[in-house]
Parts: C-alpha cells; sequence; structure tokens
C-alpha cells in the first residue's frame, strides 16, 4: 500500500530518501494569496486531522480530486487565505491525539467547528504560525522553539522541550522553525529537512526522541532547512 506526504522545497537526495522508505512525495504548486517565500509551504495550504480527513485552501482546490484517491474525506474550507498574518494561518494548527494546538482567534472557524464537533480539547496559543513551530513526538510530547506554546503544552500536561531558535534555514526570514522542517513520517520516526546534527540544540532533540523510543532520520546533510513542514497522509 502507497503511502504519501504533501511537502515542496526537499532536496534531490531528500526526496530519493523519503522514496526509500515507501513514500510518494506530493509537490504543492503556489498559493498565489500568500507572501512568495511560504507561498509553497505545505502547512499554510493544507491539514490533515491525522485520521481521515485533509483540509483543503480554498485557493487550492485543484488538488481536491487528487487527494480523495488518497485521504477518505476532503474538506476545501470556504475562508479565503489573505497575504499577510494573521490570514495567512487558517489551517497552520496542529492536531495531537485527541488535542488541537492553536490560536483559536486565527484558525477557520470551519476547522475549528471540525475539531469542536470530535470534542478535541484545544491548546490555545498566542502563536499563530502554531504548525511551523511545533514538532509532535508523541500524542503527549511535542518540540518547539515558541516559549508561549511550551508554556500553554505545559499548563495541559504535555512534555515539551523547548529549543533555542536560529539553527534552521528559511528563505527571506532570520530563522526558520522546528515543525517546518520535519514531519513525523510514522509512529517511531521522524523526518528532518536537513541533518538534524547541525542543530545547536541537537543532543537535547536526541535525548528527548530517545525517551520516547522515535528515530530521527535526517533526509539529506544540510543545514536543517524550512519547507513549511513535510504532512503525512495517513493515520496512526
Amino acid at each position: 500500500m502507497k503511502k504519501f506526504v504533501i511537502a515542496n522545497g526537499l532536496s534531490e537526495n531528500a526526496t530519493a530518501n523519503l522514496r526509500k522508505y515507501g513514500f510518494d512525495v506530493i509537490t504543492t504548486y503556489r498559493n498565489t494569496s500568500v507572501n512568495e517565500n511560504i507561498a509553497f509551504h505545505s502547512d499554510i495550504s493544507f491539514l490533515f486531522d491525522g485520521e481521515d480527513t485533509l483540509f483543503i485552501a480554498s485557493e487550492m482546490s485543484e488538488y481536491e480530486n487528487l487527494m480523495k484517491d488518497i485521504v477518505p474525506c476532503v474538506i476545501i474550507i470556504p475562508e479565503k487565505i489573505g497575504k499577510e498574518y494573521p490570514h495567512d494561518v487558517l489551517l497552520n494548527c496542529v492536531p495531537l491525539g485527541r488535542k488541537l494546538i492553536c490560536n483559536i482567534d486565527t484558525v477557520s472557524p470551519t476547522v475549528l467547528k471540525y475539531f469542536k464537533d470530535k470534542e478535541y480539547i484545544f491548546i490555545n496559543v498566542k502563536q499563530g504560525y502554531t504548525k511551523c513551530s511545533v514538532l509532535p513526538v508523541t500524542d503527549n510530547a511535542i518540540i518547539t522553539d515558541d516559549p508561549s506554546i511550551a508554556t500553554a503544552c505545559e499548563n495541559e500536561g504535555l512534555d515539551v522541550l523547548l529549543l533555542s531558535k536560529g539553527s534552521i534555514k528559511l528563505n527571506g526570514f532570520d530563522y526558520g522553525f522546528i515543525g517546518g522542517a520535519s514531519g513525523r513520517i510514522s509512529r517511531d520516526t521522524i523526518a528532518f529537512c536537513g541533518d538534524i546534527n547541525t542543530h545547536s540544540d541537537a543532543d537535547k532533540i536526541m535525548e528527548f526522541l530517545e525517551k520516547y523510543s522515535v528515530k530521527a532520520l535526517s533526509l539529506d546533510d544540510n543545514q536543517l532547512y524550512d519547507i513549511g513542514s513535510i504532512i503525512p497522509l495517513f493515520g496512526g
């Protein structure tokens, strides 16, 4: 059975390595509604609930038919994504077990209703670029480089590793973010865009992952780089 991920901006070696692990990479085209530096970022235009439902920005509705062959339920959100923050983060949130980490003031009302109807617990954070800033490790553990997210999640009983900023590249910005430079591709494997050892907190990251029996897969030997997340399209 084929497994799929959504990503754009991976190196040739990174893409080849994902394919070796059995993944087909669906490359996103540009979302012309947002800043050009994040226009290809998958976590701006797509949100997978971790089970069977994929949300797609209305501007990217051409993906609907393709995704229906991969994911049981596809929802095109009616809200329009805007060029500037906070209008560009309608889908930028993190389903985690039966919890949703998000800024409830910036996420799509369609998304909020969906997770509310499924009785998810909302962990409200100040950061609108939530998915960019969070790397899920397990359903009860995350890595983030955002102090406000760390505090909110710790208050809800999650185990949190807070990283220093600055070790991740992002074109057009001073630095990128850990969530945007990675993706959990199975229950026990996290793929990183670049070499995890280039992060200043690499030892802390590896220790935290080992605590949960999760492996780090460096997809190439570049400095870590933010592509707007690797989004897996399968549950479990």
